[in-house]
């Protein structure tokens, strides 16, 4: 009998180089003034990782290196610090900065980060209360199953 091979779910993708990175962007994407505390920041950095890690071995690599590139984008700028060392407000106006590059890879690592890390930050349970969504959140899940054979039936009965 042959064994049973099974995916590792249980794996990491974030390193010692990533991590301080992905603080560095979260608190500068949703802290800047410092509402979020470094308690949440800690846990956002988990939250990323066990986002990221179910994805295969190339969309790792590419997060990595995309990371990676601006972690030390800031010298292409004339800045001599890295990301992670800007104070906040620096590393805000440099994000700005490769938004508005010309170099079409800043925004597009930009974007890409944000839109991941926006949707992660702002499902956490406490985000959530703070937007206004009440502990009945997948209420629209039920509702949406309930309309669903409703609608199968319109269309048996359009022209």
């Amino acid at each position: 009998m042959v064994p049973l091979v099974t995916k590792d779910y249980q794996r990491t993708t974030l390193g010692a180089r990533q991590r301080p990175m992905v603080r560095a962007l979260g608190e500068a994407l949703f802290s800047p003034d410092g509402e979020a505390s470094p308690e949440r920041l800690d846990a956002f950095i988990e939250e990323v990782d066990s986002f990221v890690s179910p994805a295969s071995k190339t969309l790792r690599f590419g997060l990595k290196a995309m990371l990676f590139i601006l972690k030390w984008s800031p010298f292409l700028f004339g800045w001599f610090r890295t990301f992670d060392e800007l104070d906040v407000e620096d590393r805000v106006h440099h994000l700005e900065a490769l938004e508005r590059s010309r170099v079409r890879q800043f925004p597009l690592i930009v974007v890409g980060f944000k839109t991941v890390m926006t949707m992660i930050f702002y499902e956490h349970p406490d985000e959530l209360r703070a937007l206004g969504y009440r502990e009945e959140r997948k209420r629209y899940l039920a509702l949406r199953a309930k309309s669903a054979p409703a609608r199968e039936h319109e269309h048996e009965r359009a022209p």
